[in-house]
């Protein structure tokens, strides 16, 4: 059921179909099943029973060092060479790790110090600045000595139970390859405590040389050498603290880790990629709100990571946006880090089961973790939650424009379905996904683009939609109001599929109208039917001319033989009214426009003796003219600030498409030398249309155009000046300001260090 809520309560932040209705993953075996096979490695027992944790399987250790698996710190493969008075001998790293973290260790630098030791190439590189400024900035000597004296001692307990907790080799989740590997929530906190003490081999440097180039990082020594030089990189001491609060849960004495958490590499085949272009699927349900967060509110849907290519992106570095925070509060994620190759195309990353363990405020630079979270979310028979995480990766564009381009298209596309359709053959086959604004903000994507694609994934895998903007209100309302006229115009998905790349096609005549301004206009004038029947061919796509999308100060009349593009102002005698919007290719027709064809209408300047009442008309006539392209109307003002009544337009000869429909087209430009504008001046300067702005009278499109006759790098300024009508994205704003909010908030304000106890509390 649609409901538009604004009208019935204007607190609520939401539109769209009400979220109750949301097929959610409760009650529903999740996919996939805990069954073994050669896509499916389990490294414990089943079946597992209720509140039992989880017994490793084999009972003995296992040991493997090749490609196709994680090597373990505890093989004994795994070997260094020790330097000697006179030789050199190799010695195992496990003895060394056991016996460097069984000593005492009662500082950060001691703690370096013994991580070191077993990493010894790195003895004169590596400095843990974020480790030791945390102890002696962030916390006080009480908080410290309860950290080394109580929490560490777990922590590397926890590590050193490795040959017994992880008996079974784990598989490299390796590109093109489909297949699922599932922990224990004990298994991934001994992995997780062997990453923090930066155990693992040959997982320390990632050049493009070395052995895990395509794979993530794991080990903390990174993290640990960060430095937080300003108070803007404070963030770095909260993401510490959601790292500390994990491991002080699940090293507790009342912590039951019998849960259990699948990850899942899936691509997608040529042969199983949509065919988008000849879809024939109906845009699916949509909820949209401004309110709340995917984790938050997204419970038993397939919950969308924001992902990098290689998954947890800058977890273990500087970032701390969507898929870093979700890292973050849900630790168990990191562990794909040690087994994911990086994602190609069509391929995606699902994590299933995972618990979350701390609360969060902010975002980037104003991260803050809140205190310890406390899961409530049910669990399957296998003691899975209904928590299923689906990582894209989206493209980053340097040029934003490139985005629309087809092949980028395509591969956005093809990336989300990827992750959308997981388990389509499985009882969570119509499961909701709740998402956001992917591969926007650092990525620089479109949010208006990056929507509707994903609701088109949804569609091709017949899921409904619950997305969050964010608190951006503005966008629900855009976003919401596209779901609805496509829905009400029953567009399929592959006629968006088409509209995307005329939208395309014409961007480089059209830079400043937006994507949803596009389709509007293209589905209510039917131009994707002409490319429809035409049919795709790469590189030839049908232009749209500005005249399609004058706002504001032209109305624009149409009808089968005649064209008429009129631009008028009021008389200073008569009073002020606001010309209606017309769509040049709308059905309406006027007494002008019914005159018949002649080679005298193809141009018609009037022109009046005072400027206050002057008015310049300009008609084009063609026979079964479809659209317009390439007409350019430029307005002069005189030197007293006054619209020019002398504006002389020479219009060439109509061309035709390869449909044969006729075509108005403007080349030529002249401009009467009593508008007192020096022709050298404006030889080389492209106008920007004056309807593209917003104005608001005469006056202001005068000083426009002055803004624009001086030079064509004043653009901006007159984008500025006048608000452009394509806004830019909010998501870089609202950063900066939360940047700023957080720089004033530290001005002044003296650190209060607080207890560690008062880190760890859980809430009452």
């Amino acid at each position: 059921m649609e409901i538009d809520n604004i009208s019935n309560d204007e607190t609520k932040n939401w539109k769209g179909i009400d979220k109750s209705l949301l097929p959610r993953s409760f009650g529903k075996p999740l996919f996939p099943s805990l069954i073994p096979s050669l896509e499916h490695t389990l490294l414990f027992k089943i079946p597992i029973g209720i509140n039992n944790i989880p017994e490793a399987y084999p009972k003995e250790y296992c040991d493997t060092w090749d490609d196709n698996h994680v090597k373990m710190p505890c093989s004994r493969h795994n070997l260094f060479l020790v330097h000697h008075n006179i030789k050199s001998s190799k010695k195992n790293r496990w003895d060394v790790i056991t016996y460097s973290l069984l000593k005492p260790i009662l500082s950060s630098e001691e703690l370096e110090k013994a991580i070191i030791s077993y990493n010894p190439k790195y003895k004169d590189k590596w400095r843990f600045y974020l480790l030791h400024s945390f102890f002696d900035e962030c916390l006080n000597e009480e908080e410290t000595e309860e950290f080394f004296n109580n929490l560490l001692p777990k922590i590397i307990n926890l590590a050193l139970q490795l040959p017994t907790l992880v008996t079974k080799p784990i598989p490299l989740l390796k590109q093109t390859h489909n297949h699922s590997i599932s922990l224990s929530q004990m298994q991934i906190a001994c992995l997780l405590a062997n990453a923090f003490l930066c155990t693992f081999p040959h997982r320390n440097v990632s050049n493009s040389k070395s052995e895990y180039s395509e794979y993530p990082y794991i080990n903390f020594n990174g993290f640990f050498q960060l430095m937080v030089n300003s108070s803007s990189n404070h963030y770095l001491y909260e993401k510490l603290k959601c790292i500390i609060c994990y491991f002080k849960k699940v090293t507790s004495a009342n912590s039951v880790l019998n849960g259990v958490v699948t990850y899942s590499r899936r691509r997608l085949p040529s042969g199983d990629l949509p065919y988008w272009l000849q879809s024939t699927k109906k845009l699916t349900n949509l909820y949209i709100t401004s309110d709340g967060t995917i984790e938050d509110n997204g419970d038993g849907m397939l919950q969308v990571d924001f992902a990098n290519k290689f998954i947890g992106g800058g977890v273990l570095g500087h970032g701390s946006v969507q898929e870093e925070i979700r890292f973050l509060i849900c630790p168990e994620l990191l562990v794909s880090q040690l087994f994911s190759e990086k994602m190609l195309h069509t391929e995606a990353i699902i994590i299933t089961g995972v618990e979350r363990f701390s609360d969060y405020s902010g975002y980037a630079n104003s991260f803050e973790w809140k205190g310890v979270h406390t899961d409530v979310t049910p669990v399957d028979d296998n003691n899975r939650r209904y928590t299923t995480i689906v990582a894209i990766d989206a493209l980053y564009y340097n040029d934003p424009k490139n985005q629309f381009k087809t092949k980028n298209l395509r591969r956005e596309l093809h990336k989300s379905f990827a992750g959308f359709s997981w388990g389509q053959d499985s009882e969570c086959s119509d499961v909701a996904i709740a998402t956001g604004n992917w591969g926007c903000g650092a990525f620089r994507g479109d949010c208006h683009l990056k929507s509707l694609l994903q609701l088109m994934s949804a569609a091709q895998a017949n899921r409904d939609v619950a997305y969050f903007t964010f608190g951006d209100t503005k966008l629900m309302d855009s976003i919401h109001s596209m779901h609805t006229f496509l829905k009400s115009k029953n567009i399929t998905v592959g006629e968006v599929s088409r509209i995307l790349i005329k939208y395309y096609a014409c961007l480089e005549t059209l830079p400043y109208v937006g994507v949803h301004d596009y389709i509007y206009d293209a589905i209510t004038n039917k131009d994707w039917q002409v490319f429809e029947n035409k049919g795709y061919q790469s590189g030839i796509f049908p232009q749209y001319s500005q005249n399609q999308f004058l706002r504001n100060n032209y109305k624009a009349v149409e009808s089968n033989t005649t064209r008429v593009l009129q631009a008028s102002k009021t008389s200073s005698t008569e009073n002020d009214q606001t010309l209606e919007q017309s769509h040049p290719c709308s059905s309406s027709t006027s007494a002008e426009s019914s005159k018949p064809y002649s080679s005298s209408n193809l141009l018609k300047s009037t022109e009046e003796s005072q400027a206050s009442s002057s008015s310049n008309i300009v008609k084009f006539t063609s026979d079964e003219t479809k659209c317009c392209l390439n007409t350019t109307f430029i307005e002069s003002p005189s030197e007293e600030s006054q619209l020019s009544s002398s504006l002389r337009i020479i219009e060439s000869t109509p061309e035709k498409l390869e449909d044969e429909t006729e075509l108005v087209h403007v080349d030529n430009i002249a401009i009467d030398a009593t508008d007192h504008i020096n022709k050298q001046d404006t030889q080389d300067v492209r106008f920007l249309p004056v309807n593209q702005f917003r104005l608001n009278n005469d006056k202001e499109r005068t000083m426009c155009i002055n803004q624009q006759k001086n030079s064509w790098l004043q653009l901006n300024d007159s984008k500025k000046d006048f608000q452009s009508a394509i806004e830019k994205s909010s998501v870089t704003g609202q950063l900066s300001i939360l940047k700023r909010d957080r720089e004033e908030n530290d001005k002044g304000k003296r650190v209060v260090k607080r207890k560690i106890s008062d880190y760890f509390s859980p809430k009452r």
